[in-house]
Formats: structure tokens, C-alpha cells, sequence
């Protein structure tokens, strides 16, 4: 797996030095993301446990809707991550920053946090 690590490059995100969050509470992905794509822990375990909620982005209500999960490793309290430096390969890639927007990554992270979603929870069948 390192050999692996050593070859991928990965996309900077200003997680630590923001102290953000975002993409973490909840973990935000393509509502069509394959399943077994979910990151998994050394006994073959998803680490991402679906919620029960669609996230829309207002500023792309039409076209995007986002399945939601709760990571194990996220600290909910502390708003870390835990396994932050052997975090999944899914996680290391991701990035809100754009290395060649004409933004500042203030800009871009600016952006990014203040996204406002649509939350969609399905209606709850009522035993009678």
C-alpha cells in the first residue's frame, strides 16, 4: 500500500490549515458513486456509513444531488479527522481548491463553506 501512496499525487486542500471540515460533516458524494468504491478499513469494512439524506446544492438544484455518510474516522466533537495522514486514497484526492483558478484559495475556500444545500429525508412510513 505505501508503494502505492509514494505514486499518487495528491490534491492540497486547505483542511488543516483552516481547520475545515467540509467535506467531512457529513462526507458529500455523487449520488451514483459506486458502492464499492466506498473506502474500506484493513478488515474490509466501509468506513462511510450512509445517512438517510440527500444533500442538494442550492446553486445547482437542477443537476447535483449528494448521498451523505458519516465517516468513522471523523471526530465529530473535535471536527477532525483522525486518520488524517492515512486517511484513504478517496479522501486525499478530493480537494476544494482549483490550482488553476484565478481565485485566491481564501477565495475558493470562502466559496466552498458558505455552499447552502436543500436537505431531502425520505418520509418515514408510520406503523398505525
Amino acid at each position: 500500500m505505501s508503494d502505492l501512496l509514494d505514486q499518487v499525487e495528491f490534491k492540497f486542500g486547505p483542511c488543516i490549515d483552516k481547520n475545515c471540515s467540509f467535506c467531512c460533516d457529513p462526507v458529500k458524494i455523487f449520488r451514483f458513486f459506486p458502492d464499492d468504491k466506498i473506502p474500506t478499513d484493513k478488515n474490509g469494512d466501509k468506513i462511510w456509513k450512509e445517512r438517510d439524506e440527500i444533500y442538494i446544492p442550492k446553486d445547482f438544484i437542477d443537476k447535483v444531488k449528494l448521498k451523505t455518510y458519516d465517516c468513522i474516522y471523523f471526530d465529530k466533537i473535535n471536527k477532525k479527522c483522525l486518520q488524517y495522514e492515512k486517511r484513504p486514497l478517496i479522501c486525499r484526492k478530493v480537494s476544494c481548491i482549483d490550482e488553476n483558478s484565478l481565485e485566491t484559495i481564501d477565495e475558493q475556500y470562502r466559496k466552498i463553506i458558505s455552499s447552502k444545500f436543500i436537505v431531502i429525508k425520505p418520509m418515514r412510513k408510520s406503523h398505525e
